[in-house]
């Protein structure tokens, strides 16, 4: 493992570069995993990373340790504490970051079981989460519009928490053409209109749609769905945030279905 000490090390202005720059990012096709979490949940998807910064720090730490034996044969370079402070963009480093190829987005089947679509979302955490908990829900594919948040820059990354890895992730999508052709139910969230999302049957082939946090669903994406719902609340709120919403939703449906396989 090769050691430096200096920010003009062509290595680490080359990852600088990749950890500060998204139009570098877009450009070289890579990704940035900033911390131990992220990483391991790469290596868990069998995936490898295509090169390695460990602080001294973080390469004392028996969890950094493994995932560097883990991301061979990635080359791995070390870095004083202060180097490596000045790369990483969290408050609390844990001592190593990767770059990746950032994976490339599939197309998403007609009937796929459960679809998570995100129409315009912009804002970083609001996307990573949305990631996350379509993870957990078991959705297969996320789509995302064009003018959504990045969904492989670090903020939506470190909000994501590793979902990103669980899903097929498709970006700059059309969102109005594929719900024109899904065969499933296609659900969009509409603020106060639509019908009550707890009285709709989500059993089925399912995609959700959430729209953009101000604006909401756009007009084509509005005409493509086959419904629109609401979520009720019983107090004095507008609305609800984008990602509280589409959670909402996604676990609606994941009740139902579990509901309908203990035959309740």
């Amino acid at each position: 493992m090769k050691a430096i000490a200096s920010r003009d090390n062509p290595a680490f202005k080359a990852m600088a570069k990749l950890v500060a720059s998204g139009s570098e990012r877009r450009r070289s096709g890579a990704s940035v995993l900033d911390g131990a979490h992220l990483l391991a949940a790469f290596l868990d998807a069998g995936r490898k990373p295509e090169s390695l910064m460990v602080s001294r720090a973080g390469l004392a730490d028996p969890q950094v340790a493994r995932l560097v034996e883990r991301s061979a044969p990635a080359p791995t370079l070390l870095l004083s504490d202060a180097l490596f402070d000045a790369l990483s963009t969290v408050a609390s480093p844990t001592g190593v970051i990767a770059a990746v190829k950032t994976p490339r987005g599939e197309a998403v089947p007609d009937d796929a079981a459960l679809v998570l679509a995100l129409d315009e979302i912009q804002d970083p955490g609001n996307v990573g989460t949305l990631l996350r908990s379509a993870a957990a829900a078991g959705a297969g594919h996320v789509l995302l519009s064009p003018g959504c948040a990045f969904a492989w820059s670090p903020k939506v990354l470190r909000a994501g928490m590793g979902a990103h890895f669980a899903l097929n992730v498709v970006e700059g999508a059309d969102l109005a053409a594929f719900l024109a052709r899904y065969r499933g139910r296609s659900v969009a969230l509409a603020g106060g209109e639509g019908a009550s999302i707890y009285g709709l049957d989500l059993r089925g082939p399912l995609a959700v749609v959430v729209g953009n946090e101000g604006a909401g669903i756009s007009a084509a994406v509005r005409s493509a769905a086959r419904t629109l719902a609401r979520i009720p609340m019983a107090g004095p709120v507008e609305s609800l945030n984008a990602a509280t919403a589409g959670s909402i939703a996604l676990f609606e449906a994941v009740r139902q279905r579990q509901s309908a396989a203990l035959g309740k």
